[in-house]
């Protein structure tokens, strides 16, 4: 099986506690877009970036930065039905280091509640590969992906934090995004 295939399922196939949380792989004008701009050529100037994503680079080009639904459909709202996924997807320009055609990246999701409970705590999601790398071309596109399985009454809304990091290099892409479940 390709590197890519056992990439993909491996991402899918990973849950914790009553979140899961997994890696895979546009333009909606309804999506809330902004678009970073910047005399100096940061690593985030002229990205776009839609769902009130916070999002900070080092060495890494960031052109898009957005979410969608298990339909891999945009968001409009950062709203979600209870089971159902999110997927955070980063376009990275450049930055990563290639070796040989591969890149080897980090990857780590937190998910909690607003209030600080955390709910799940991935350190190191693309663990797996640190030895095999990823075909670099295709760690140009990061998704990750998070659902709230179980959720408290009255439990509605929810922060992800994630970290996308170059294992090899200095590169990293951090940042955060908030969520909220559908009233059943």
């Amino acid at each position: 099986m390709n590197p890519i295939k056992i990439f993909y399922v491996f991402c899918l196939l990973l849950f914790v506690s009553s979140c899961e949380f997994n890696c895979s792989t546009g333009t909606d004008s309804k999506v809330k877009t902004k678009t970073v701009s910047s005399e100096d050529k940061t690593a985030l100037s002229d990205a776009i970036i839609k769902n009130d994503i916070e999002l900070e680079a080092n060495d890494v080009k960031i052109a898009e930065a957005y979410l969608m639904d298990e339909n891999r459909e945009f968001l409009t709202e950062n709203i979600a039905a209870l089971k159902e996924k999110i997927y955070l997807v980063i376009k990275a320009d450049t930055g990563w280091v290639k070796e040989n055609g591969l890149s080897y990246l980090g990857a780590s999701e937190r998910i909690s509640t607003v209030a600080g409970k955390v709910v799940v705590d991935a350190p190191d999601i693309f663990k797996e590969y640190e030895t095999t790398g990823l075909p670099a071309n295709d760690a140009r596109l990061i998704s990750l992906s998070a659902r709230i399985t179980e959720a408290d009454p009255g439990l509605e809304d929810f922060v992800v934090q994630f970290r996308v990091w170059d294992k090899r290099g200095k590169g990293e892409v951090k940042g955060k995004y908030k969520f909220k479940i559908k009233a059943h």
